[in-house]
């Protein structure tokens, strides 16, 4: 029996390995994110639009990058709940993802269009409060193409949050950046943005640019979601 379990343990080992050293993605041979790429995929962290095509300019949506960050920084999902998921329902592939970002406070106002909130309470007999929720109102859009602006706000939230719970520490004073159109970036994204490029996770563009309200490509969230993991 356990020769046998030991030959099973082979096999599959060398089934992953194929399957890893089958990645090949034809479309990122000269690109600059190459490695960033092919590193995730082989842990297969990201997949190609097809088994040899990665699309590296393509755009990212707001979902899919919620997706990544979480799973990279380890953001619990939870189970949808009918009215407290914005505009999502059991339906969307990522209602678990943004109920597990809604419950920890980590999808920014900002992000929402028609954002209100309201608190569910019980009391007990005595005035005391047994119970309380937050639940939000508004749509997450998450089809949208997400902005390098909005990536770097979720990528800070969701990194400094579970730094904070895992190690109640935190993480930068958020001081300001120095790229030339420091004035298009948005009041409420400032301190993230600058948090996320002081702690290696995102870069500026050409001509000290950062961009911020340009969509943010397949290859930059893959490099982001790595050196997030490197982090």
């Amino acid at each position: 029996m356990k020769k046998r379990i030991i030959a099973l343990s082979m096999a599959v080992m060398i089934v992953l390995s194929q399957t890893v050293s089958a990645v090949n993605f034809t479309d990122i041979t000269n690109h600059w994110a190459k490695d960033s790429i092919m590193t995730l995929a082989k842990k297969g962290v990201v997949n190609g639009v097809t088994d040899t095509e990665f699309m590296p300019d393509g755009a990212v949506t707001r979902a899919q990058y919620l997706k990544m960050i979480m799973e990279a920084t380890g953001v619990k999902t939870a189970p949808v709940r009918t009215g407290e998921c914005l505009d999502a329902d059991k339906n969307d592939w990522y209602c678990d993802y943004l109920q597990g970002a809604l419950d920890c406070g980590l999808i920014p106002k900002d992000m929402v269009t028609g954002y209100s909130e309201s608190v569910d309470y019980k009391v007990d007999e005595n005035g005391n409060a047994t119970y309380t929720k937050v639940i939000y109102k508004g749509a997450f859009n998450g089809d949208l193409p997400i902005k390098r602006e909005e990536m770097a706000v979720l990528t800070q939230y969701m990194y400094q949050y579970t730094r904070t719970i895992l190690t109640n520490s935190k993480t930068l004073s958020g001081k300001k950046t120095v790229f030339a159109d420091n004035d298009k970036i948005s009041e409420w994204a400032k301190v993230s943005v600058a948090q996320a490029v002081e702690n290696g996770f995102m870069d500026g563009m050409d001509d000290n640019m950062f961009n911020p309200s340009f969509t943010a490509t397949r290859a930059q969230a893959a490099t982001v979601i790595l050196r997030v993991l490197n982090k």
